[in-house]
């Protein structure tokens, strides 16, 4: 009983942070393997959490208007192919290598912030570009970067719907959501057919999110809560590049 609670409380955390910001799985993976799960194990069933927070996110943020289903679609689908790639690829890599990739990956997210932070925080729901080659490249890269990693993954996802396919912060997170959504449940199906998703485990874990997502999406769409989204968002960056130079963390290269 207690570890179903801690489970609970942990996909909370977890799905709360990730759709404000990313990094949720800074919090589920380590609890999941707490209690016993191997690391393929754990891995897998985590993405029952990132399922539940991009589902429950996504319905979150459509009731407040802000999912734009069209491009969300196809943002998420360049993103997945490109995850493929990366997947393929993360083999050849060695883990000090993944951590160096994440820091400077995470320090150019960090810059992006503080350099313009009117381009997060500004109402630009007018002015989503139309989606073109350079958008797709970009999208791309992110999935093969996915891959190879994960980790901080909801970062660049969050920062090119911003800066390049001109959302603002709360269209940003409402696609960053879905997007999640569809490239979770392309893992998921995976991890669930090589038999490494613990349901007994990942079920709790999911409905923690679930509730953690919801409210934090009811959060992020509201006008006045924007500076505060920002700010968290920079705490949020700053803490997993801290993490990442501090503790050695190689075994929780895996999601958002």
């Amino acid at each position: 009983m207690l570890e179903m609670l801690v489970t609970v409380m942990a996909g909370f955390v977890g799905g709360f942070v990730s759709t404000l910001a990313s990094n949720g799985s800074a919090v589920t993976l380590p609890a999941l393997e707490f209690f016993g799960l191997p690391e393929h194990t754990a891995n897998g069933t985590n993405r029952l959490s990132v399922v539940a927070l991009g589902l429950f996110g996504t319905v979150g943020f459509y009731r407040e208007g802000l999912v734009d289903w069209r491009k969300g679609a196809q943002i998420a689908v360049i993103i997945a192919a490109g995850t493929v790639l990366g997947s393929l690829i993360a083999v050849r890599f060695g883990e000090a290598l993944l951590d160096a990739i994440v820091v400077v990956g995470l320090l150019v997210v960090l810059v992006l912030l503080l350099i313009r932070p009117g381009r997060w925080l500004g109402g630009r729901e007018s002015t989503i570009r139309p989606f073109g080659w350079g958008q797709a490249g970009s999208y791309f890269a992110i999935g093969v970067y996915a891959g190879l990693v994960v980790l901080g993954s909801g970062f660049f996802i969050l920062a090119a719907l911003i800066l390049l396919t001109g959302c603002d912060l709360r269209q940003g997170n409402a696609l960053k959501a879905f997007i999640l959504l569809i490239v979770g449940l392309q893992s998921l199906l995976i991890f669930s057919e090589a038999r490494e998703v613990d349901w007994s485990a990942g079920i709790p874990l999911a409905l923690g999110s679930a509730t953690g997502a919801y409210l934090a999406a009811r959060l992020a769409a509201k006008e006045w809560a924007r500076a505060w989204v920002y700010r968290f968002l920079v705490l949020v960056v700053v803490l997993a590049i801290v993490h990442l130079l501090i503790v050695d963390n190689g075994r929780y290269l895996h999601y958002v």
